[in-house]
């Protein structure tokens, strides 16, 4: 089924992963599904991409984004309103967005980076019904107080049922739907599955 463009009033905001401190003791980390957007927009970006502040990080959005005629419907998207001359100037480095114009730029690029990787991400991590292996890194408990601290290891699980719908989540933004994929997920990992409802890192390969 294709994807459906979202409208300007749906379009998810780009990539964050702000560590979060919760629960009594001080552990640090992020929900699973958080963690699951943050792999996935990694991999999207090939492994690191400079940030959009930077000249190289809005050169190379401005050329994704300028490869073929949908780039421009994203950048509109996103509530870029300048003329296509002043786009041209940004992308040859001859003049500077204003910075409530960086952050559209940036939503526009991940917004059509997302559509784009869609299917292929799907049809790599379903892996013709073989999964893929993830690996899942607890907890971050250095501020834990030693006699608070669980004994937590990095666990190793294959995911086959779940990636369509993690990457349907992914690719609209939708936090709540990829934290319950990945409720579903943990699941899996038996009785200490409550555990790693928060997560430091999950790690797997596309």
């Amino acid at each position: 089924m294709p994807q459906v463009k979202p409208t300007a009033s749906t379009l998810p905001p780009p990539p964050s992963l702000a560590r979060e401190g919760f629960g009594r003791y001080g552990a640090a980390g992020v929900s699973g599904g958080a963690a699951l957007a943050y792999q996935l927009d990694d991999r999207a970006a090939n492994g690191g991409l400079p940030p959009i502040t930077h000249p190289q990080g809005l050169a190379i959005r401005l050329r994704y984004l300028d490869r073929d005629e949908q780039g421009l419907a994203w950048l509109r998207l996103a509530q870029v309103t300048v003329t296509e001359r002043t786009i041209a100037r940004w992308r040859m480095g001859r003049q500077r967005p204003l910075p409530a114009n960086l952050r559209k730029i940036d939503q526009a690029f991940w917004a059509c980076r997302r559509h784009n990787l869609v299917g292929y991400y799907k049809q790599r991590l379903w892996n013709d019904g073989r999964g893929t292996r993830i690996e899942i890194y607890p907890v971050d408990q250095q501020h834990v107080a030693p006699n608070r601290r669980r004994e937590l290891n990095i666990r190793t699980i294959n995911v086959r049922t779940d990636w369509r719908r993690v990457v349907d989540a992914w690719n609209s933004g939708d936090q709540k739907a990829l934290d319950e994929a990945w409720d579903s997920i943990a699941d899996s990992l038996g009785s200490d599955h409550d555990a790693y409802r928060h997560v430091s890192h999950i790690g797997f390969g596309i």
